[in-house]
């Protein structure tokens, strides 16, 4: 397996396009409370169904439960006083097993938060949670981790790696479809509803029949076509025009000047 890197004009025919295992959205809270267990999972699920993305969310009422789990967490939500190993201790062996986890912290006792600066804390909230400092958080990690991640294209006997951040649009060739990526045209034997199934919810959207764009690739719109950096454009019919603008101002929610 290596990254994609090949330029040339004439599409590669992918024969299977899969979401690489173990990359779906997981997230933990671990906290030997179960009051404080259903509050965030509630606040999680809440904003996933806000921001139209699918997570799974596991709980574990203590350290040794979650560092026995087999699953890989993009998230954890970690409570700092639990019974059997505290939660810093439990951060350490769980940095020692997924470097790349990103720790969110939770605690009733707000000088812990110089200690859990050792395991390279995302963020550290005091309970009770406060609902829009929680989103906040989310919005600041999915903006900055959540919208790539790896799928496997399989060329002939070859199988490649492509991140879901590099593909610009998705175009429809009857039951078949062209992944357009900066430099490259892939052409799947996979549907273009079928791969869209694949790619990160709120980032991806249909502007017409045949087609499917990347927010972080689109520069400009206008009434007719929708414009990307790379200099492509793909038209945009009146049909999904108001849906596709209000799609896309709620992508940019926040940062709009």
């Amino acid at each position: 397996m290596r990254p994609l890197c090949r330029t040339g004009a004439a599409p590669l025919k992918v024969n299977d396009i899969n979401q690489v295992e173990g990359e779906t959205m997981r997230i933990a809270v671990c906290d030997d409370e179960k009051i404080f267990r259903d509050e965030i999972k509630k606040t999680i699920y809440a904003y996933s169904n806000m921001r139209k993305l699918e997570v799974v969310v596991d709980e574990y009422e203590c350290g040794e439960d979650l560092l026995d789990s087999s699953y890989i967490y993009g998230i954890v939500f970690l409570d700092y006083k639990m019974s059997g190993i505290d939660g810093l201790e439990t951060a350490k062996i769980l940095r020692g097993k997924n470097v790349n986890c990103t720790i969110i912290f939770l605690t009733s006792f707000p000088q812990f938060v110089y200690k859990s600066f050792e395991v390279g804390a995302y963020r550290f909230f005091r309970k009770p949670l406060d609902v829009e400092k929680v989103n906040k958080a989310l919005d600041d990690y999915f903006e900055s981790y959540g919208n790539s991640y790896p799928l496997l294209l399989k060329i002939g006997r070859e199988t490649i790696c492509v991140h879901t951040s590099a593909i610009v649009f998705l175009e429809a060739d009857n039951k078949k479809c062209y992944i357009n990526l900066e430099n490259e045209i892939l052409h799947s034997a996979r549907t273009m509803a079928s791969v869209a199934d694949l790619l990160p919810k709120g980032i991806f959207y249909k502007v017409n029949r045949a087609f499917i764009v990347n927010f972080d690739h689109v520069s400009n719109y206008d009434k007719e076509y929708v414009y990307f950096r790379n200099g492509k454009s793909v038209p945009i019919s009146r049909k999904y025009r108001a849906a596709f603008k209000e799609a896309f101002r709620d992508y940019a929610k926040g940062r709009s000047i």
